[in-house]
């Protein structure tokens, strides 16, 4: 009983002491969510859909300098990006075409072929982030014999 009454006492003191400390408490800040981008489809107007097969999210970072161009290629899986420094300018096979400055963001196009490039005067950073197959390549460059899949019958 003795125990008891010495602790019991012990912590009626000592919170209160603990509560009062000079010591500065943090706090959680609270934290900020903004959405960069919200899609339902690419920025040329394709429509999003997921290949088939195991899943595979992928980020990358591409730096790309003053005067880079892609060779036509094609993404068979969505994707976002996101143009950290520089400016990026993307045309497709249509003639549809866009630029992007650093701090904007947009969703690729899916199976379109375009290029890009860099259209500024320094280095490019962007962020590459696509939902694609395990196993699968995330570009596909032009060759009509490997791409006749894409070709639609009117």
């Amino acid at each position: 009983m003795r125990h008891f009454l010495l602790l019991a006492l012990t912590a009626g003191i000592t919170i209160p002491i603990v509560a009062c400390s000079p010591k500065k408490q943090t706090s959680l800040e609270p934290v900020v969510v903004e959405t960069l981008i919200s899609a339902t489809e690419s920025w040329n107007g394709d429509s999003f859909k997921y290949p088939k097969g195991q899943a595979e999210m992928k980020l990358e970072k591409i730096i790309a300098q003053r005067g880079f161009k892609t060779p036509l290629h094609l993404h068979p899986q969505p994707g976002i990006i996101y143009v950290q420094r520089g400016t990026l300018y993307c045309e497709a096979s249509d003639g549809k075409f866009l630029k992007v400055f650093a701090g904007e963001s947009f969703a690729s196009s899916q199976d379109t072929f375009h290029y890009c490039k860099n259209d500024g005067n320094e280095e490019m950073v962007v962020l590459v982030a696509s939902a694609g197959v395990k196993g699968q390549k995330t570009t596909i460059p032009w060759n009509k014999s490997k791409v006749s899949y894409l070709i639609k019958d009117d």
